[in-house]
């Protein structure tokens, strides 16, 4: 079952009815009202979009509207409870039932896995990137992006990995912790998460023909282990030597901090073209892997979480 802790809906105005306008920003054209907008950040992501002129109205919303149903995140089982607990706000009232229908144009698919040792498996998943040419990895803050390195919107795919734990623990969830007793819930969780923002790109990764929400909810794609198989290269086999070769290679390692992307770049930089690069630095992953005894069983631990 496909969830995500971000939904972003287009449906026609008729689907949602306005209670209370005075929460909403006007915006005024020539004495007359075209659009109206509710946006809040917490206790969850809010937004409402009234659009007149196009008849349509925008919808997008957090996984913590959920409140203590938050760690099922939104998914088939959980979309109703996502829209009565808008309803239940007071200030607008959504047609449930028609909103199946509404197209889903932006979204986060999302996974959170047990992991006990997350800087752990960031590493290897670092040291372990396909090609540094397909695929950018940074890290920012403990926190791991990947992305494709494709020019085309409808190819481009970002993943965040990061650890779940510390990020409910900031100051700006704490309270959202406790006033839905969700205190430890989060402890060793590693969250996946794949933005996707438009409609080619959400059809392309859940393997669907249309965008509906009933569809999107209802998908048995599996895109973030696509995406993990797709970016990163199990761990190879590898003996040791003591031979001159194998030194050099030690070196290198060395010289380049253990970071796969370093010793791309400086492999790149010394080969002649026409080189399969991927093949030159089969050895300095497998001198990696030496390193790290643990590499199989984090990608094999790591592959059947997300299954």
């Amino acid at each position: 079952m496909v969830k995500f802790d971000r939904l972003k809906l287009v449906s026609h105005v008729d689907n949602i009815i306005i209670n209370d306008d005075k929460v909403f920003e006007r915006s005024v054209k020539d004495g007359r009202v075209i659009s109206m907008k509710f946006h809040q950040e917490i206790p969850f992501l809010l937004m409402i979009k009234i659009d007149y002129l196009k008849d349509e109205c925008v919808l997008e919303f957090s996984g913590k509207v959920l409140g203590a149903d938050y760690p099922c995140l939104i998914s088939s089982d959980t979309i109703d409870k996502c829209f009565e607990n808008i309803n239940n706000l007071g200030f607008c009232k959504i047609n449930i039932e028609e909103m199946m229908n509404a197209q889903v144009v932006a979204c986060d698919v999302t996974q959170d896995i047990q992991c006990d040792n997350f800087s752990q498996l960031t590493s290897y998943i670092r040291g372990h990137i396909i090609s540094y040419r397909l695929f950018n990895c940074k890290e920012t803050c403990g926190n791991i992006t990947i992305e494709k390195n494709v020019v085309t919107k409808k190819c481009k795919k970002r993943m965040i990995i990061y650890d779940k734990q510390r990020e409910m623990a900031n100051a700006k969830n704490r309270r959202f912790i406790q006033e839905h007793g969700l205190e430890g819930v989060f402890d060793n969780v590693c969250r996946f998460e794949i933005n996707l923002n438009s409609k080619e790109q959400i059809r392309n990764a859940l393997e669907l023909t249309g965008n509906t929400l009933l569809s999107v909810l209802k998908s048995d794609a599996n895109p973030m282990l696509s995406f993990i198989q797709d970016a990163i290269s199990p761990p190879a086999d590898f003996t040791e030597s003591s031979n001159l070769r194998q030194y050099h290679i030690s070196l290198t390692l060395k010289d380049c901090d253990y970071d796969m992307a370093k010793i791309e770049a400086k492999i790149r930089g010394l080969c002649k073209r026409g080189t399969k690069v991927t093949e030159v630095l089969k050895p300095y992953k497998e001198a990696l892997d030496n390193l790290d005894k643990k590499g199989k069983s984090i990608y094999s631990d790591l592959i059947n979480s997300l299954k």
